[in-house]
């Protein structure tokens, strides 16, 4: 191989190594709530992806310890602390996430004593309520406007600047979801922010499950996903940056529920054991997207990425992401040349402008192959 081509080798191979190192010192300086804690978020097999129906049998492959439950709940404001009456209230959160679908999933689980199906006030609030915030790209700080920290005159909703507040500044960089447990009569959830199309599909979708009517005691089961952005716009999805959700990464999530028996709240219970979590990037929990558990994973599976370095050259780098436990690679690359590395990079000729590429696979389990066509596209 040509010594420049080595140089671009050993620099392209470095980068895995680099960015891990930048990621882990800088994970540390991220500020969130209960440091001492880290959440898992289950990855789901892409042949396994959660249906939205309501019905929870897809979720059972994942193991208990994704299981998120009531004694992880503290109660902020209504006295209760991490005293909570399971006879009251009795919860149970799953977040999932697929890799390369920047969607979380949910299944949510509540037994309650008074299932509240007719309250209303005019904070928009009707219901039993689940919150969720999520803060895609950990970014933190304050995502809705707070108004004690505004001179009185400036507080009117419908003031200009609080207007503006509404819809440049509220919910853009983190978003908050109030979800009514059920949505009788009513939009399944009611964005905290200016971007209401978060809550409509294809951004989100959801579906319920209970036999429960107001006023009684009873199993409500709730799924859906929603889409994290790092910049939600008030005026649509056209300008809007999804997060990028990647294996092993941290992301900011916490979650509250609201239970209402009648007339009175009976509590605000909350993950981030903070009720600022509801407004402040801050005091969001620290989640980590999680590998596949090993049932999920296949024994082997070959798969491949590339990318072309020098398009003058007609120079590719391949990497390989095959699964299970390899011992050698054949790379084949269509005009008669292979490789035996593990991650080559290679010059095609210029009669190979849209090559086909195969990456053969070996290991105690077995043999396996990946061909993409006309995939690598040269000059």
């Amino acid at each position: 191989m040509h010594s420049n081509f080595r140089r671009i080798a050993q620099i392209l191979h470095s980068f895995p190594i680099l960015f891990a190192s930048i990621a882990i010192g800088s994970e540390v300086q991220y500020k969130i709530a209960r440091p001492d804690k880290e959440f898992r978020i289950f990855q789901f097999p892409r042949d396994a992806i959660p249906r939205i129906d309501g019905d929870t049998s897809d979720w059972e492959m994942v193991p208990e310890s994704y299981v998120y439950r009531t004694d992880l709940l503290n109660d902020t404001e209504d006295g209760h602390g991490t005293n909570i009456d399971r006879n009251d209230l009795d919860v149970a959160v799953t977040v999932g996430w697929v890799k390369g679908i920047n969607r979380l999933y949910f299944r949510y689980e509540a037994h309650d004593d008074f299932w509240d199906f007719e309250r209303f006030n005019p904070r928009g609030y009707k219901n039993d309520i689940f919150e969720i915030v999520v803060d895609g790209d950990l970014s933190g700080g304050a995502f809705i406007f707070n108004q004690n920290l505004v001179p009185d005159r400036h507080r009117d909703q419908t003031s200009p600047i609080s207007i503006e507040n509404y819809t440049r500044f509220s919910g853009n960089h983190a978003q908050n979801y109030h979800i009514y447990t059920p949505p009788v009569n009513n939009a399944w959830v009611l964005v905290w922010g200016g971007q209401p199309w978060i809550g409509d599909f294809p951004h989100s979708n959801y579906a319920y499950d209970f036999d429960v009517e107001h006023g009684e005691s009873g199993k409500l089961v709730l799924e859906f996903w929603v889409t994290p952005y790092d910049h939600a716009p008030h005026d649509g999805p056209e300008r809007a940056i999804e997060s990028q959700l990647v294996e092993n990464q941290l992301i900011g999530l916490s979650w509250s529920i609201l239970d209402f028996d009648g007339a009175e709240r009976d509590g605000h219970y909350n993950l981030a054991h903070n009720v600022n979590m509801v407004k402040d990037g801050d005091y969001l929990c620290a989640f980590r997207l999680m590998p596949l558990e090993a049932a999920q994973k296949p024994d082997l599976y070959a798969e491949w990425t590339f990318k072309v370095v020098d398009m003058e050259r007609n120079m590719v780098a391949f990497k390989d992401e095959s699964v299970g436990e390899v011992a050698s690679w054949y790379w084949d690359f269509g005009d008669g040349s292979i490789s035996t590395e593990q991650h080559p990079i290679y010059q095609f000729n210029e009669k190979h402008t849209r090559p086909m590429v195969t990456l053969e696979v070996t290991g105690p389990k077995g043999t396996s192959k990946r061909t993409r066509y006309w995939e690598v596209l040269l000059k």
